[in-house]
């Protein structure tokens, strides 16, 4: 009687063993501490670590039916519409600028929209400039855009750059910018801030025509 009140005893001790937490080791903590920051970081910072992987598995540059494509560092191009992409009908590709950080900012898109310029039986290659010239400036109204051609752009291509005539001291100052290049066989649209611009003519300037 008294050796099986001995194994029970012995029993609730190993079981209270098991409960009681183990102390975690120096080193662990340390471990813990230092993975903890990182994390966060890691977090905070994923949009850039989002386009520093891209650029790691698809280079600096892609191609897009005949056009080279430079994709700046800082900015991803979408390539899951290419899967839907059809020769007939191409969708053209985007490149997007994320922001480097997930702090919250008061900021619009930051996008390059490059595409194919088909023929058309029904007008002529100048015709359609005309036509995308038309439209470009019915979309931004001149009282509420400054409309004209940008400087610098290359020669090879007819621009026009739309910039508000008043701008919120609190946000950057944006642009709207439509070039059409019937040599290359091209056009390409840029949304975001006027700091972006010189780079939007950089990409352009490296397009090559399709071939």
């Amino acid at each position: 009687m008294q050796e099986s009140h001995g194994m029970h005893k012995t029993q609730a001790v190993s079981e209270l063993d098991r409960t009681i937490p183990k102390t975690v080791p120096l080193v662990g903590k340390a471990f813990v501490l230092l993975c903890i920051p990182l994390i966060v970081l890691a977090v905070y910072f994923s949009p850039i670590l989002t386009s520093l992987g891209w650029h790691i598995v698809h280079g600096r540059a892609i191609n897009y039916r005949g056009l080279h494509v430079d994709v700046p560092w800082g900015w991803t191009a979408d390539m899951s519409i290419l899967k839907e992409d059809f020769p007939a009908n191409p969708q053209g590709i985007t490149l997007q600028k994320p922001p480097k950080t997930l702090n919250i900012e008061s900021r619009g898109p930051e996008l390059i929209y490059i595409n194919l310029l088909l023929p058309d039986d029904r007008s002529t290659p100048q015709q359609q400039a005309a036509e995308w010239q038309s439209l470009f400036r019915q979309s931004h109204p001149v009282t509420v855009f400054n409309v004209g051609a940008p400087p610098d752009f290359p020669a090879s291509a007819d621009c026009l750059e739309a910039t508000p005539r008043t701008t919120a001291k609190d946000l950057p100052s944006g642009a709207a910018l439509a070039c059409i290049s019937l040599q290359g066989g091209w056009l390409a649209n840029y949304a975001g801030s006027q700091s972006n611009v010189p780079l939007f003519r950089a990409v352009l300037g490296d397009l090559k025509p399709k071939g």
